[in-house]
């Protein structure tokens, strides 16, 4: 599933690279993992929707998603119709339920200890 593969990649980033997230950026994820369900493009949308709103963070990601991308040729064996993506069929499962948890505990291991508290509001 290209979602999978995608949120594995962001993963890949949060692993390798922590230091590019900031304290709020790692509260953000939290909060924003924290509300999700285990559907793969559910996750994937929710990411990809935080990553355009950090430039560096997605040239990271590109960068990592393009060294490990398989070749086009591969990918074309999966492909529909003129070139179309495939429809899941309604009782297919759409997530791999251990990939919302991966991402979670990847966020919370990779946090800083000493993020700032936040006031109530």
């Amino acid at each position: 599933m290209p979602y999978q593969k995608r949120v594995n990649c962001f993963i890949e980033v949060i692993k390798t690279q922590p230091d590019l997230f900031t304290a709020t950026d790692w509260i953000e994820l939290a909060e924003i993992v924290n509300q999700l369900s285990e559907d793969s493009a559910e996750i994937w949308q929710a990411i990809s929707h935080w990553i355009e709103t950090h430039p560096e963070i997605k040239a990271t990601y590109k960068t990592k998603l393009e060294t490990t991308s398989t070749p086009a040729t591969s990918l074309d064996k999966h492909l529909g119709p003129g070139g179309s993506q495939p429809k899941e069929s309604p009782d297919q499962p759409t997530g791999d339920p251990a990939l919302l948890e991966k991402l979670k505990n990847e966020i919370h291991l990779h946090k800083p200890l000493d993020l700032p508290k936040q006031s109530p509001s």
